[in-house]
């Protein structure tokens, strides 16, 4: 393969984020989802016909049955710049009435996406912006005015993307953003599995033929799946629950993956990176067409469209693999204010009578079993495991671990500051010989001890070993997985799992319609 990249600059600028994304055809949705990003090379292969294109121009290449490596020069300048929104208007000649005023602005289509308890639009609206950029967000907010906004962007020269055609050994040049199709699967090498801050695996998977490459702001290559919806919620389920669960905890996952997205798309979580959602646990895993069986397909189509909803919103649905007995309020995890549906439930028949708040209390709750819907004592393997484990360390690899966190020295004890309502520990001390060290997130506490399956635990010492015991998997917020397979398993419905998880909501079927 050719080592030799070419930089080809053009004498225009492109602004990186100014993208098509979440989009309504023929009253099915379609979003952008992230398979891989900040890639210098993207490799991926097809059987069938395969079209690469430009966005911006009607050049485009052709090949047939081959592989195909995508590639990016080094050294590509981002510049970042701020920008001052004035108004929004519904339509174009209201825009263009404003400016005929104020003359130092200009117009910008903008998709506006919306869901008024029944429906799921996107309608573009038109947004006033000061001729003006900024190079930085303290100059563009000395330049604001009460009611208008500011946006952060990227320029950056464009460039040419490397496509090499492995088979035939050959290149060519195509500027970003591209668009891929192929008239069969696309198979793409070198996937993060699930993590896409810190990956640790990749793998090969299998996506349907639209894909693009956009060029993010570290001046890196993104990899984007424009997928139909319902499919990419098909996508979801075998990673987030499996291909084996029982029908009804399926339908509850396809139900609260459909709603948890749907939540981030109408709250632009992704909305200045250029896509919708990403394939990471920071949104959902999703794997393509890769995993999908006959059985996740009925799961969703026979959930098709149902949401979760409370007061006419869309619930942001989000689950985690075992809440250890008792889920947590989600201000206790995350922080910021409470929500009604996302508040701590026994997972269980009756109720909890021990206030898991108290350290006494959770740690009898973690030493004796109780009969919750996450219960897995009788079961094998990673499932069991879910439920009650143990993470043993010597001294000395404790130690080993502390020291590259903080100048620790030995390990002396620990002191629980605060638990949640689960009983998970959501601020703590670690107490060294040389010193301590606060803890005040339930990820950053399971992170700091050597990556807990959650941080409902308490820890022992003797002369050997530093033992960590725990119960749960998982922030423990929302529905718990291994409790919804269980609740299944007994014969509870989807939508008595949902609700029991969720309190107060309701299901309802949703359209997808332009306006």
């Amino acid at each position: 393969m050719k080592k030799i990249l070419i930089i080809v600059i053009c004498i225009f600028i492109f602004s990186a984020f100014n993208l098509n994304a979440a989009e309504i055809i023929d009253n099915m949705l379609y979003v952008d989802v992230e398979i891989v990003p900040n890639a210098t090379t993207i490799e991926f292969s097809s059987p069938g016909t395969i079209i690469i294109n430009e966005e911006d121009s009607p050049f485009q290449l052709e090949f047939s049955n081959t592989s195909i490596s995508i590639q990016i020069p080094d050294g590509i300048e981002i510049v970042p710049f701020w920008r001052i929104g004035i108004k929004k208007f519904a339509s174009q000649s209201e825009a263009e009435a404003f400016i005929v005023t104020f003359p130092e602005c200009y117009a910008k289509e903008i998709p506006a996406i919306s869901f008024d308890g029944t429906r799921f639009s996107i309608q573009n609206e038109f947004a006033v912006y000061l001729n003006n950029t900024f190079s930085s967000y303290e100059e563009a907010k000395l330049n604001a005015e009460v009611d208008s906004w500011i946006e952060e962007n990227y320029e950056y020269s464009y460039c040419d993307l490397l496509i090499y055609d492995i088979e035939q050994q050959k290149d060519y040049y195509l500027r970003a953003p591209i668009r891929i199709e192929s008239s069969a699967l696309i198979t793409v090498e070198n996937v993060p599995r699930s993590n896409f801050w810190k990956p640790a695996e990749f793998v090969t998977r299998e996506y349907e033929s639209d894909l693009r490459v956009i060029i993010n702001q570290i001046g890196k290559m993104n990899l984007i799946a424009h997928a139909d919806f319902e499919n990419y919620v098909a996508g979801v389920i075998p990673n987030e629950i499996g291909t084996d669960s029982p029908m009804e905890a399926m339908k509850a996952q396809a139900i609260a993956a459909r709603s948890e997205s749907l939540f981030r798309v109408l709250n632009g979580v992704h909305k200045d990176d250029g896509f919708d959602l990403c394939a990471s646990v920071h949104c959902q895993v999703f794997s393509g067409i890769t995993d999908i069986n006959a059985v996740t397909e009925s799961a969703v189509e026979n959930t098709r469209g149902i949401v979760g909803v409370y007061k006419g919103k869309i619930i942001n649905a989000v689950y985690s693999t075992s809440c250890g007995g008792k889920t947590e309020t989600c201000s206790n995890a995350w922080g910021g204010k409470e929500v009604p549906y996302l508040t701590s439930i026994y997972d269980g028949k009756g109720s909890n009578p021990y206030d898991l708040t108290q350290s006494y209390y959770a740690e009898k709750w973690i030493k004796n079993p109780q009969l919750v819907f996450c219960n897995t004592q009788d079961d094998k393997g990673w499932v069991k495991n879910t439920y009650t484990w143990e993470k043993k360390y010597t001294l000395s690899n404790f130690q080993r671990m502390m020291s590259d966190k903080a100048n620790f020295g030995t390990y002396v004890g620990y002191e629980v500051l605060e638990r949640g309502e689960s009983g998970r520990i959501i601020k703590m001390k670690l107490k060294g010989s040389k010193g301590e060290l606060l803890l005040e997130n339930e990820l950053l506490i399971r992170q700091t001890l050597g990556g807990l399956r959650s941080s409902l635990f308490y820890i022992t010492k003797d002369s050997q070993y530093i033992r960590i015991i725990g119960r749960g998997s998982g922030h423990g917020v929302g529905m718990c997985q291994i409790g919804a397979i269980n609740m299944a398993k007994q014969g509870y419905s989807y939508d008595k799992i949902l609700k029991h998880y969720f309190k107060g909501i309701g299901l309802k079927k949703i359209e997808y319609r332009n306006n």
